[in-house]
């Protein structure tokens, strides 16, 4: 079509998003390549249409709410103004095994004692928030997982590893859930006693690895505790919401809160690592387990198909987003440099084990961002 105005490409954009929504993608997309031949377009625009053409590709709609906001841009710059300054680095690795090493690397310095992380008696962590330690969860899985990570490289941790994951059994609650103990102030304040997708997640993961160690079945009951509730729903007190909060017509579409509060936020790397957990606990496959590790086939699948609708969102265009909270309350996003390297590391697990190049494309791009 050559050069067209800034004014003739937004109207192809909203054309473009009409067509999508009628599920006439082919003909959705061939606008969005008018918008992208043409560089000269305003960041906005282009990078709306990419998102857009990004959906389209994966045959589902465009959210009405969203679009693409100039700050975005300066945003994302930011991000990746400090990705570069603290020196910021992913780690790619390979094949993903639910019982061999995990797919986050965790350095050695992450668990020095520190004014603001120590360790009790028992060599459990502990984390200060409001002047005060308390045990978190989520610390508390990641640190198993170091500890695996470390008895798979030479030999060493199993015994503290065991340990580890014998103290979340312990933590457990009645209804299966991990929670914390203390306030925590996100959008709004969660109070004492929340719970979250993650922690359930990274649990399974630890259950996974501790049980192929040992063969134990207390492993298997604790992973099924923690699925169980891992899958209530928020609306009975659990962690498992919709994609509602974004669209009416994707209430069937599962999604796994980090933090449930009164506003859905979506938060990308909590929910992936769940997915993760869901997937190793899949794998899980003696005969007092096989329901269970099919139900966490089933919910790994539904997960997948979740991140269908929604994955492109995070991209702000030169970085991505913490979460989605910026189109359920049409605000700013949220940006982090550490959890933009979350991110291209969780986008290089998922294509590690599900073999989709869609996830490949997305790891790259987001790569691309903060490459020199």
């Amino acid at each position: 079509m050559g050069e067209v105005s800034e004014n003739e490409a937004q109207n192809i954009l909203k054309n473009s998003r009409r067509l999508q929504n009628q599920k006439k993608y082919s003909k959705a997309i061939e606008g969005y390549n008018i918008v992208l031949e043409n560089k000269n377009m305003s960041k906005s625009i282009i990078n709306e249409a990419k998102i857009c053409k990004l959906l389209a590709e994966r045959k589902v709609p465009v959210l009405n709410k969203y679009s693409f906001l100039p700050e975005y841009m300066n945003i994302g710059k930011s991000g990746v103004d400090y990705y570069k300054s603290n020196k910021c680095n992913y780690t790619l690795y390979g094949e993903y095994n639910p019982v061999k090493k995990y797919f986050n690397y965790q350095p050695d310095w992450a668990y020095l004692e520190s004014p603001s992380f120590k360790y009790d008696k028992n060599g459990i962590p502990m984390v200060k928030y409001n002047g005060k330690f308390y045990y978190n969860a989520v610390t508390i899985c990641q640190y198993a997982l170091y500890l695996y990570d470390g008895y798979i490289d030479t030999g060493a941790n199993k015994d503290k590893f065991l340990n580890t994951a014998d103290f979340l059994i312990k933590s457990i609650k009645k209804d299966g859930s991990l929670r914390y103990e203390f306030k925590f102030g996100y959008y709004e304040c969660l109070n004492e006693g929340w719970a979250s997708s993650m922690s359930q997640g990274q649990a399974l993961s630890v259950f996974t690895r501790a049980h192929h160690l040992t063969k134990d079945s207390k492993y298997i009951n604790a992973g099924q505790r923690v699925l169980k509730y891992l899958l209530t729903p928020v609306s009975e007190g659990g962690v498992m919401d919709n994609l509602g909060a974004l669209d009416k017509s994707l209430e069937d579409k599962i999604f796994f809160q980090q933090y449930v509060g009164k506003t859905s936020t979506y938060t990308l790397n909590g929910y992936i690592f769940t997915l993760i957990g869901l997937y190793d606990w899949s794998s899980v496959h003696c005969p007092q387990n096989i329901y269970y590790s099919n139900v966490a086939k089933r919910y790994w699948n539904k997960g997948l198909l979740s991140l269908k609708y929604i994955l492109p969102y995070y991209d702000i265009g030169n970085f991505t987003s913490y979460d989605l909270y910026h189109i359920i309350k049409n605000g700013p996003p949220s940006s982090s440099d550490f959890y933009h390297c979350i991110h291209i590391e969780e986008m290089n697990v998922l294509y590690n084990i599900t073999g989709d190049e869609y996830y490949k494309d997305i790891r790259n791009m987001w790569m691309s961002y903060v490459k020199n």
